[in-house]
């Protein structure tokens, strides 16, 4: 199926009408630096290959398995003997559901699982991705709703595996918390904040309304949530709202200052001023700079 390039941008053209594409590539192959607005994940069968962000370039090798995320940016490179499975699909089937759009926020832009054939999550996952072939070759009754309730699967997998929560939340337990139950209980109520914050990322929240979601005072709510989540709690809410207007910018029209109301910002100038201190570029820049013709 063909690819359409509108610059940095590939807009992906789904077989069948469609939400899923799914390509067992094979051979030497390279694609410059793009984004779509798709999910894509990559397995690789036989061979090796080279994931390049805008940070770093990452090799996967036969086995290894990297999502990737929605916007962002990256080059592929695939060696002349391998072939590798290429799984792409519509990011709206995960945003959803409810439960998936409070996490989905906190997903690193990308996430590699490497082949390791004890760890329970790498199993599971590689079994799921196997049947996504299968489904998509065989196109038996109802094989698209078969390969959403596959990513559905997928994916909660990943937000419930310690590798991927470990991302989500990267900050260090409290040193009081010594006990392995205690400290899942915590990681999971931490979570649930976190979902909750993100719910309401259009709302005027308060720390004090978090710490009282959370059963805390404000004081201990505060150190705990930097402990767990690896920053402050405005931090946080900060950096969420950017999330989700970044998201906005890359995958709608809307206009920067619906965009700043939607993300939670109470103004269009507080919205350019805090994006510009985090992306040195404003809003409009940011669009642009993702759409703009390749030279």
């Amino acid at each position: 199926m063909k690819k359409i390039f509108s610059g940095f941008r590939e807009n992906i053209a789904y077989p069948d009408s469609s939400n899923f594409r799914v390509i067992l590539q094979k051979g030497c192959y390279h694609i410059d630096p793009h984004w779509h607005p798709c999910v894509e994940i990559i397995l690789p069968l036989s061979g090796d290959y080279q994931v390049k962000t805008e940070e770093e370039t990452y090799h996967l090798d036969k086995g290894d398995i990297i999502f990737l995320h929605s916007g962002t940016i990256h080059e592929l490179t695939g060696s002349s003997k391998g072939t590798r499975l290429i799984f792409q699909f519509d990011v709206e089937i995960l945003y959803s559901l409810r439960e998936f759009q409070s996490l989905l926020f906190s997903f690193p832009s990308f996430f590699i699982l490497k082949r390791n054939i004890k760890n329970p999550t790498y199993i599971a996952a590689e079994k799921l991705l196997l049947s996504v072939i299968l489904e998509s070759r065989r196109k038996k009754l109802l094989w698209e709703a078969s390969l959403y309730s596959l990513v559905l699967q997928l994916y909660t997998l990943l937000f419930r595996s310690s590798a991927l929560q470990m991302q989500i939340l990267p900050g260090k337990n409290p040193g009081r918390i010594t006990g392995r139950q205690e400290t899942h209980q915590y990681q999971e109520k931490f979570l649930a904040v976190c979902q909750y914050l993100n719910q309401n990322l259009s709302s005027n929240i308060t720390l004090e309304m978090a710490a009282s979601y959370a059963g805390f005072s404000k004081f201990h709510f505060s150190r705990l949530f930097k402990e767990f989540v690896g920053m402050s709690f405005s931090q946080y809410v900060t950096g969420q709202r950017l999330h989700k207007a970044k998201l906005l910018l890359l995958t709608t029209q809307a206009s920067i200052t619906d965009i700043a109301m939607e993300a939670g910002f109470n103004s269009s100038s507080t919205f350019n001023r805090v994006f510009y201190q985090s992306e040195k570029m404003s809003p409009s820049g940011f669009r642009q700079s993702h759409a703009k013709l390749k030279t």
